[in-house]
């Protein structure tokens, strides 16, 4: 079962991706799935109902800023472009444009977008985003410095010269209301849990969690948590979104085709892509560190057998560790594919309602190692990708 979680924070939050450091070391932009997972974990020992069974089937996703009317909110792709210095302007996605300009090549047609004042196109820079309507809104969440001051153990009272200074997420943001007044609300988050259906003590727990992160010990981490149920992608979701980003890319060669450009029609088949909404940690062949969702490992990972081709693949690559609250040691750090990475898959034809079942299958699984703490999380041709520009706007 998948549960809308919605986070609303009361103290400041820290979300250190190693271990929480005594200086000006930077929080997490967003809840992190394994907070959540450890949270709960913690929760359900204290009750003693701690099933490690129904936890290896959990998947406890990243939870991203977000307003209060947002259902959901997602990392910005990195095929998403915008005008040099104007940080306020139309955001571009270059996904199709560049695979049918680099498949086809059209005669002095360089790809090098740019806005109608000649200024080049530059990636988003990454951030979060929702869309209402043809209107994509950005969120995000701004941090602030707490100072503070240490506590001697033993004698209950201030240490002399134990200053420190973490970095924090605000506890309430500032918004323009409907009067163009500024104010300020709670800052609020949004992701969701998949949960076994057959598992009542998750679901009575998940809303009873009142703290999440680092520093819970000195008045930092304090959250309201309310989870509701949500209609998780079928297959004809799946289905629809793939046939819209196929007909798009259809239109893009038509186009190159009439400046000259080679054939590369897509015809009867289908072009889908594999979204990162989080990062995700590849292994090849169940042990070596890995930047490429392969052909092979899609099908391992879904039981598709249709004759798939990797197009392309937009991705950068990040280190991932993490620290261990409850034991005080260190997890591993494992190399792993930043959110916002692409992968471009074209099918040569078209899928079935069954290959369209499993890719729905796999967006709810996620891919890769630790998905029980967020990572891997995936959809399948995300909507950012079914236009050529989306109007921007600011939180």
């Amino acid at each position: 079962m998948l549960l809308k979680l919605e986070i609303e924070a009361v103290t400041p939050l820290a979300f250190t991706e190693r271990r929480p450091n005594d200086q000006f070391r930077a929080s997490l932009p967003y809840i992190p799935g394994g907070a959540i997972f450890g949270a709960l974990g913690t929760a359900l020992a204290a009750k003693g109902a701690f099933d490690p069974t129904l936890f290896r089937a959990l998947r406890c996703h990243n939870a991203y800023p977000s307003a209060v009317a947002d259902t959901w909110v997602r990392p910005m792709p990195l095929t998403a472009l915008q005008p040099k210095g104007e940080k306020d302007a139309t955001i571009s996605d270059s996904l199709v444009a560049r695979i049918c300009w680099e498949r086809q090549q059209p005669p002095a047609l360089i790809y090098a977008p740019s806005d109608a004042q000649g200024r080049p196109w530059v990636a988003a820079g990454g951030g979060f985003y929702t869309l209402t309507g043809d209107t994509l809104a950005v969120r995000k969440v701004t941090q602030r410095v707490l100072t503070r001051v240490a506590i001697n153990r033993r004698r209950r009272t201030a240490e002399d010269s134990r200053l420190y200074s973490p970095l924090v997420l605000n506890e309430v943001q500032s918004v323009q209301d409907t009067n163009g007044q500024r104010m300020f609300v709670p800052t609020r988050f949004v992701g969701t849990v998949l949960v076994p259906a057959d598992a009542p003590a998750l679901h009575e727990t998940l809303p009873q969690l009142d703290v999440l992160g680092a520093r819970t010990s000195t008045g930092l981490g304090g959250v309201t948590l309310t989870a509701g149920p949500l209609q998780a992608d079928d297959g004809a979701a799946v289905a629809a979104r793939i046939d819209r980003l196929t007909q798009r890319f259809r239109e893009q060669a038509m186009i190159y085709k009439k400046l000259g450009g080679k054939k590369w029609m897509v015809g009867e088949r289908n072009i889908f892509t594999v979204n990162l909404l989080a990062d995700a940690i590849l292994l090849d062949q169940g042990w070596l560190p890995t930047q490429q969702l392969s052909v092979a490992m899609l099908r391992e990972a879904t039981g598709i057998e249709a004759d798939l081709a990797l197009v392309r693949a937009f991705t950068v690559t990040k280190s991932i560790a993490g620290w261990h609250t409850t034991w005080q040691q260190p997890k591993p750090a494992n190399l792993a594919v930043g959110m916002g990475s692409v992968f471009v898959f074209l099918a040569a034809a078209p899928l079935s309602e069954a290959d369209c079942a499993k890719l729905a299958e796999l967006q709810q699984q996620g891919i890769g190692e630790r998905r029980q703490e967020g990572y891997g999380q995936i959809r399948i041709c995300d909507e950012f990708h079914s236009r050529e520009m989306w109007q921007k706007e600011e939180a």
